[in-house]
């Protein structure tokens, strides 16, 4: 009654259990790979983020001093925090406080084995700039230095360095161990 042909022609497809296992354990070893490279470049990651926002950062207070004809200030606060504030005629208003080591774990403020600036000034630059940072309204900058965050993970250290110009050019910069770039 059942013929070979029959039986072959309404056999359901699919795979044997030893496909499967085989399939699943490359699956695994190649998970496991990718897992051990994502997390060793994530210290590089966050400390570029935390110089590109600290850069975003100086460079709106920069862009807004210039539109409202008003200075505007970036202010080192203890630790890992610094403010962004404008003049108002009276004082001083708070536009927006960050604090680095929240928003990026293990990234802080700091110049491990730097012995030189970007620009190749020999001598160690502070972490942060010891007093404010002034955007003033036609561009330019009163106090202009950098600020260097670095990663604190034991995966790598990873070191970039903020900068900023008196004419208020503002640039991020990487350092490798020996050079800016």
């Amino acid at each position: 009654m059942f013929s070979r042909t029959a039986f072959l022609r309404h056999a359901s497809p699919g795979f044997s259990a030893p496909e499967l296992l085989t399939a699943l354990s490359l699956f695994g070893v190649i998970s496991a790979v990718a897992v051990n490279n994502y997390v060793s470049f994530m210290p590089g990651y966050r400390v570029r983020g935390a110089a590109l926002e600290v850069a975003g950062d100086m460079n709106t207070a920069r862009l807004s001093a210039i539109r409202e004809g008003r200075a505007y200030y970036y202010v080192p606060q203890a630790g890992t925090q610094y403010t962004i504030r404008y003049a108002n005629g009276a004082g001083t208003t708070d536009v927006k406080t960050v604090d680095v080591a929240r928003d990026y774990p293990q990234v802080r403020f700091g110049v491990t084995g730097i012995t030189t600036t970007p620009y190749g000034v020999a001598g160690a630059p502070p972490a942060v700039p010891a007093t404010q940072i002034t955007f003033n309204s036609d561009g330019t900058v009163t106090n202009p230095a950098g600020v260097y965050v670095e990663s604190t993970a034991s995966s790598g250290h990873v070191q970039h360095g903020v900068t900023v110009t008196a004419s208020g050019r503002v640039r991020v910069w990487h350092f490798d161990g020996t050079n800016w770039q």
